[in-house]
């Protein structure tokens, strides 16, 4: 939702209002929150479509203030929310059996999501495949332990369909794998998708894994239990 914002114009030097989304999570305490603005600056371009709106903003909750940046939306000549500084990432918690079986996911998925987090988005979409490929071999090797030299070497695509035999895994994987590559390719293949649902996929991949590694857990506790 957009506010009627008082901006200083630095190219006039004069005062006007513009419709502004404001940031609506402190970076600092990663509370909710309609800001203060403590100050508002315009600047504009020979292309208007490229004006800037700067936010100096103050979090009751936290006791803080942080900037935002704000980008032009030719819908309503009003300017839309892109990012705060400082940025503050704060790291995606994986289970305990999910580091275990594949730290190098863990790290490589936070490393992108973090990228993310900057607004380096053309970038992170290739971390996130190359998260993918480390989970899914991490997987495939745990349940097949005597093929490890051929799945490292394998072709993320031909792992999947030799070594993820279970339909809704194997769909979740392929998905995730498809727009994985359109983030490493000069040609998007499948333009109806994107980052948001590559990690939306990714993240239902984790959780069936996770969900398995659990059972495994739960099956062994039975198996040695004395009742």
């Amino acid at each position: 939702m957009k506010k009627n914002t008082l901006l200083y114009n630095f190219n006039t030097g004069k005062h006007e209002y513009a419709l502004v989304e404001y940031a609506s999570v402190c970076p600092f305490c990663n509370h909710a929150l309609s800001p203060t603005v403590l100050y508002a600056s315009l600047i504009e371009y020979d292309d208007y479509e490229k004006n800037k709106v700067s936010l100096l903003n103050y979090c009751s909750n936290c006791d803080n203030e942080f900037m935002s940046s704000h980008s032009y939306d030719p819908e309503d000549d009003g300017y839309l929310y892109v990012s705060t500084a400082p940025a503050q990432f704060v790291e995606h918690v994986f289970s305990d059996r999910l580091q275990a079986l594949s730290p190098q996911f863990v790290k490589v998925y936070n490393e992108s999501l973090h990228a993310e987090s900057l607004g380096l988005t053309s970038i992170c979409g290739m971390g996130y495949r190359k998260a993918l490929e480390f989970l899914i071999k991490d997987y495939a090797i745990s349940k097949n332990p005597d093929s490890k030299p051929t799945i490292e070497q394998l072709p993320l695509s031909k792992c999947i369909n030799a070594y993820i035999p279970e339909d809704r895994l194997k769909t979740l994987a392929k998905a995730s794998a498809w727009l994985g590559n359109d983030q490493t390719h000069y040609v998007q293949k499948h333009s109806t998708h994107g980052l948001k649902e590559l990690k939306q996929f990714i993240n239902a991949f984790v959780t069936f894994v996770d969900a398995e590694l659990a059972f495994q857990d739960a099956a062994s506790f039975i198996a040695g239990s004395s009742h």
